[in-house]
């Protein structure tokens, strides 16, 4: 049976786990050196993963002059033995946003054009909010999550394998009038564009969809030969059927306190999620995003890089919501980065107070109650970690 995202919170907030207070462990001093606090995290990790029941995890600190630090844990397929390392590529689920972003940012800067155009400027299909037709729908809202555009109504489209509805297909179903999934109340919100805020894969798909139309290719394509091409990312892809067997790490899940493995799964809203990439490919990627010089030409301008970070919208509407990055709680601290959840899969990226490092956790099984403590705090060791980066 297929495990939908929307299921998967519902498996989270159920606590699988009896829940305790974290993992502790001794941390080293405040004035310890970097390779100290890398010795000491990783000689206690191991066991604070099987104290958590964690199968795997990939984690790096990236920043603006390089991808610091990268390692791996545990194991990518428990039933062949095969451990986990850098270079295994992982479900990126939501943090596949932060990238789509950097594509879309690259392509606008390229041609010129204006985040804040009308998206039906781009597009082969009519958007509007149906409570809203006179007020225009922006690439910038559709990348705010200010769109008004609503995932309510798109239930239940993970499927083992890849999707087998194309982006263009699906997106035109749920979003114009007389689509198969349309529905002016679940398809989009009661508010207008631009006066709310809800967090919207399918806004990120219509994004991707975007890309497509300016660039004519498809997304996955544009961004491996316009973002991973320039970088030297070769097993980074979009699509399931694009890695080799036995190479991608199974994800798992908690079924009766037992972890159980899944199948690859997929969805036809690519761009919010679908990203398969390894940890030391991924860190690249953050520095590029932090402004390391990582690509020559650059990815896109010092200028953008840092448009990217500031905040994009009203605070009344929300309190932090940059180009993709957006605010997320660590361990009861808000910081920015972006966090990523699917079956078989619970990631974090956070980022240092003053922008220039990147903590980096990802999980091979879904995000139980359990298994979310772990990651923040695995994420809270690694901002400490980054502060002691000379």
């Amino acid at each position: 049976m297929a495990i939908t995202r929307r299921a998967l919170l519902g498996m989270g907030l159920a606590g699988l786990f009896v829940a305790r207070d974290g993992f502790p462990t001794m941390a080293p001093s405040p004035d310890s050196s970097f390779d100290d606090w890398r010795r000491h995290f990783e000689s206690g990790l191991p066991a604070r993963m099987k104290a958590a029941g964690i199968p795997g995890v990939a984690v790096a600190i990236a920043s603006t002059t390089s991808h610091h630090y990268t390692s791996a844990f545990g194991f990518a397929d428990i039933g062949a033995g095969r451990r986990l390392s850098v270079d295994t590529p992982m479900h990126l689920a939501s943090v596949s946003k932060l990238v789509t972003t950097l594509g879309m940012v690259r392509l606008f800067e390229r041609h010129g054009y204006d985040l804040h155009q009308d998206v039906n400027h781009f597009l082969d299909i009519v958007v509007r909010n149906p409570h809203h037709p006179d007020r225009p729908i922006t690439v910038h809202q559709l990348l705010t999550h200010t769109s008004s555009i609503s995932d309510e109504g798109y239930g239940d489209i993970t499927i083992p394998g890849d999707a087998t509805q194309s982006l263009g297909d699906f997106l035109t179903s749920y979003l114009t009038r007389g689509g198969a999934t349309y529905s002016p109340d679940e398809s989009f919100l009661r508010a207008a564009p631009g006066t709310r805020w809800t967090y919207s894969n399918v806004a990120m798909a219509l994004a991707g969809h975007v890309v497509e139309r300016i660039a004519k290719r498809d997304f996955g394509s544009f961004i491996e030969a316009e973002v991973f091409a320039p970088l030297a990312i070769r097993n980074a892809h979009w699509s399931i059927r694009r890695f080799a067997p036995n190479v991608l790490a199974i994800p798992y899940e908690f079924d009766d306190g037992k972890l159980v493995a899944l199948p690859q799964q997929g969805y036809p809203d690519i761009p919010a999620g679908m990203l398969r990439c390894p940890v030391n490919d991924l860190a690249k990627l953050l520095a590029t995003l932090l402004g390391a010089p990582t690509a020559q030409p650059p990815i896109a301008s010092p200028q953008a890089l840092r448009a990217m970070l500031e905040p994009q919208v009203d605070p009344s509407i929300a309190s932090y919501q940059g180009l993709g990055w957006i605010a997320e709680e660590v361990n009861g601290r808000t910081v920015v980065g972006h966090s990523g959840s699917d079956p078989g899969a619970s990631n974090m990226v956070a980022l240092t107070g003053d922008r220039k490092q990147a903590a980096v956790v990802l999980m091979n099984v879904d995000g139980t109650r359990r298994n979310t403590r772990f990651r923040d705090e695995v994420t809270r060791d690694l901002l400490a970690g980054a502060s002691r980066i000379a």
